[in-house]
């Protein structure tokens, strides 16, 4: 009788945990931005319509700076998708429930649906550090079906240089003309 009991304690724990791995990640992920060597999402997710993957906002910044930014999601399944972005300087932030902090790196909160386009946007913050240079920003943006497995979804890579530059007053002078 143990036994039975404890195998079918086993038989439930591995069933459990197998149901947990395939749902652990629809709150998001870091780690996956393409950034650590090109991990991204099709590290487990397969199979899908590998959508094209945008990201706007500020090319030159100042120091310390914060600027919105919007990752774009076009093509793939047009279902839902879900987002990595990382940066290698620099600080992200979140701006709404939609998308949360994890490991300094921006990812979805739920899988969001698409819109009447078939477009997934998400919008973020990046604080510029305090050094001026050039920092790489770095987006997985994962078109899914929606069925709660992983296959059948595909993600793609983008990444967005961004120049981090005082400004020099000379540039803004008037031009003086003189007679």
């Amino acid at each position: 009788m143990i036994k039975k009991t404890f195998r079918l304690f086993f038989i439930v724990l591995l069933v459990f945990g197998a149901v947990q791995y395939v749902f652990s990640f629809s709150t998001g992920i870091a780690g996956f931005s393409g950034m650590n060597g090109g991990n991204s999402c099709n590290n487990c997710h397969h199979s899908g319509v590998t959508p094209e993957v945008s990201i706007s906002g500020s090319q030159v910044v100042l120091p310390g700076d914060t600027q919105i930014y919007t990752l774009i999601i076009s093509g793939g399944q047009e279902t839902a998708g879900g987002l990595n972005v990382a940066v290698t300087d620099g600080s992200l932030l979140s701006l709404s429930g939609e998308t949360q902090l994890i490991n300094g790196e921006i990812a979805h909160t739920t899988p969001k649906s698409a819109n009447q386009d078939g477009d997934v946007v998400f919008s973020y913050a990046w604080t510029a550090p305090v050094i001026t240079g050039t920092v790489t920003m770095y987006g997985a943006g994962n078109s899914v079906n929606g069925n709660g497995s992983n296959s059948g979804d595909a993600a793609g890579l983008t990444a967005l240089s961004i120049v981090v530059m005082e400004l020099n007053e000379r540039l803004y002078l008037p031009l003086i003309q003189r007679d």
